[in-house]
């Protein structure tokens, strides 16, 4: 893939749409209200579990499993059948759903068993992408923000947009790994206080796409079935089984779909029943998600919100906009006449962090807000998250050695100061100055609030750069600087060596991914946010640290990596989407970027694809896979 050059022709287009869209927002605001209107009286026509099920069913399949993914790369006799059930790519349909199930259920289901058809359906979905589309058109076409500037309006979309596409944090072998770990120490509290763990609340989030999954119609459905029956056969042994069976002539298979009643078909009481995910009237069986015991019961309950619950999502000046505030996110599952749906699979598993955060706040604020977040309690949120930097730059320099929380004396402002400098890696030729925050952004900042919006950035990105920069600095003009930190239950004093030519590396790891902002540093520099003084410093998130830890895999192409990231800072004619299509473009072309053309600016894109395929195909648990690597030297 070329970097892509905006030509005068495209420019041209694209203002002129701007200068439209601009000539009477009220009128397009309107519009677009009225478009909102047409959805919602679409949605609430029908039965809403079929509405919801429907945009379910194609969010299924446009999902990476182990089954879709082994049949990429099949080539066989059955090809025609192998080719119906691979992936169907569709990159709007998981942001369509939330939105769909946002506006379901601010309101009654009152069409009950008003079941759509296939054209039906296909309008509401056409009508919803055609909000979204207008949506974010309209944010973008908006004049600055009050008292900004252009760059102030380049960060208000670009963060707006980063939620509106719904694009999650990290991959979902780094998510699990990373929520266990981060709750973990939690789990006696939680289990005090709700009866249950973050281990719980894992596995079941986890077994809503098993009890949804084991469903369809195909072999991946049947496998999962087969899977489920012998859990069932596990917790009810052979003897009681056939107990049963004398009492009341059920044989194991009516006795196992007594007890999974998703699974049972009453025009076809003897087997199982799969459903094709096409099957529009079965949806109100395939997405409906049944409890066992009494833990997980308390979970359900907890996970879910009822139709008339989402009402303040309609209301306001913004009612029904995308980004306005839903119960969904922390209540994902829908809890119609007793029963309990799951019509996102991804939607709990992504807000898995937040729903047990907030349960946590819930239980006690105190202990949310100092041994959660804060940093007292050595299982804090943000304790871990400096410890697991810490790890990762261990893997990818291991010949440096690393110490974190470490502290030193200054003289600031003509005061006495003591700061503390969260990771520092002593290596032969560099030092590795590292900060961490784990600030995050809320609900307002994402839908652009852009005061605040700054405030947070100025808190992370610009305050870890500056940290970095004043660790820096106070080596440098220091004839013999001093940290000191404990170890072994010790305090301990570390000397850095100033008759070594040290070479000094700035990095701040962010807990929130802020990619999308990040990565073009010049940008942040003229909205004010981040200080002229410390761009020199490499910003990047915990999930994509993981990334690289996975990927590259000698120190030196780490090192060379860095030397080259860094070096693009000094480029304003480049721009990256994401810090992880940058590291494809290293390895699709070594870092030979274009020469510099004042004239162009270069918009380098979609350099992740491989990456994307390569954790897709992981995360589902397929084997054997080579990892994405540098090509050529």
């Amino acid at each position: 893939m070329e970097p892509i050059y905006l030509d005068e022709e495209f420019k041209a287009m694209w203002r002129y749409a701007l200068d439209q869209a601009k000539t009477d927002r009220e009128r397009y605001f309107n519009w677009i209200k009225e478009e909102i209107n047409i959805a919602i009286k679409l949605i609430n026509k029908y039965d809403k579990i079929y509405i919801l099920g429907a945009l379910g069913a194609k969010l299924i399949a446009a999902s990476p499993t182990l089954y879709n993914q082994m049949l990429e790369d099949y080539r066989g006799e059955d090809q025609e059948h192998a080719d119906r059930e691979k992936l169907i790519p569709n990159d709007e349909i998981e942001v369509l759903l939330e939105y769909a199930l946002n506006i379901a259920s601010a309101s009654e289901n009152e069409n009950k068993n008003v079941v759509p058809n296939e054209e039906e359906i296909n309008e509401i979905i056409e009508q919803l992408s055609k909000i979204k589309m207008n949506i974010g058109f309209y944010e973008m076409s908006a004049d600055n923000p009050k008292g900004g500037n252009e760059f102030d309006h380049w960060l208000k979309i670009t963060v707006m947009e980063d939620a509106m596409h719904v694009r999650g944090d990290g991959y979902q072998s780094h998510i699990s790994e990373v929520y266990e770990e981060t709750f973990k120490p939690h789990d006696d509290f939680l289990n005090r206080y709700y009866g249950f763990t973050s281990k719980d609340i894992f596995n079941i989030i986890k077994r809503f796409d098993v009890l949804v999954s084991s469903k369809i119609g195909n072999a991946f459905g049947s496998a999962l079935a087969h899977q489920r029956f012998m859990e069932w056969s596990e917790q009810n042994n052979q003897e009681m089984v056939i107990e049963k069976m004398i009492a009341t002539g059920k044989h194991f298979i009516q006795q196992f779909m007594e007890d999974n009643l998703d699974l049972y078909d009453e025009r076809n009481p003897e087997t199982l029943s799969l459903l094709p995910l096409d099957y529009i009237e079965g949806y109100n069986r395939l997405f409906w998600v049944i409890p066992q015991g009494e833990k997980e019961e308390k979970i359900f309950k907890l996970f879910s919100h009822e139709f008339g619950d989402n009402k303040p999502f309609l209301e306001g000046k913004f009612g029904g906009f995308i980004l306005g505030d839903t119960v969904a996110q922390t209540k994902p599952l829908v809890k119609y006449e007793e029963k309990y749906y799951c019509f996102s699979l991804s939607l709990p598993f992504r807000n898995i962090f937040n729903i047990t955060a907030g349960l946590l706040q819930l239980a006690d604020n105190v202990y949310y807000e100092h041994s959660f977040k804060g940093n007292s309690f050595s299982g804090s949120r943000d304790n871990y998250i400096e410890r697991k930097s810490k790890e990762l730059f261990e893997k990818l320099l291991p010949s440096v050695k690393f110490y974190h929380s470490l502290k030193y004396n200054i003289i600031e402002d003509d005061m006495p100061k003591e700061p503390e400098l969260d990771i520092l890696g002593v290596g032969n030729e560099a030092l590795y100055i590292i900060e961490v925050k784990a600030g995050e952004l809320n609900k307002k900042h994402r839908r652009g609030a852009i005061l605040g919006l700054k405030d947070r950035l100025r808190d992370t990105v610009n305050e870890g750069s500056y940290q970095c920069y004043r660790a820096e600095n106070y080596i440098v003009k220091n004839e013999s600087p001093e940290f000191r930190y404990v170890a072994d239950g010790k305090q301990n004093t570390l000397a850095i060596d100033k008759t070594k030519p040290y070479r000094y590396v700035k990095i701040s790891v962010m807990f929130e991914h802020l990619s999308a902002v990040s990565v073009n540093l010049a940008y942040l520099i003229k909205t004010g946010v981040l200080s002229d003084s410390y761009k020199w410093t490499w910003i990047i998130s915990l999930y994509d640290l993981m990334i690289f830890s996975d990927l590259i895999d000698t120190e030196d192409d780490f090192k060379k990596y860095l030397d080259n990231r860094i070096a693009l800072y000094e480029r304003d004619d480049i721009e990256f989407e994401d810090e992880i299509d940058i590291l494809g473009y290293l390895f699709e072309n070594n870092f030979r970027l274009p020469e510099k053309n004042n004239e162009e600016k270069i918009f380098i894109k979609s350099y992740r694809d491989e990456i994307d395929k390569y954790y897709n195909k992981k995360d589902v648990g397929m084997c054997g896979l080579q990892k994405p690597a540098k090509k050529g030297g």
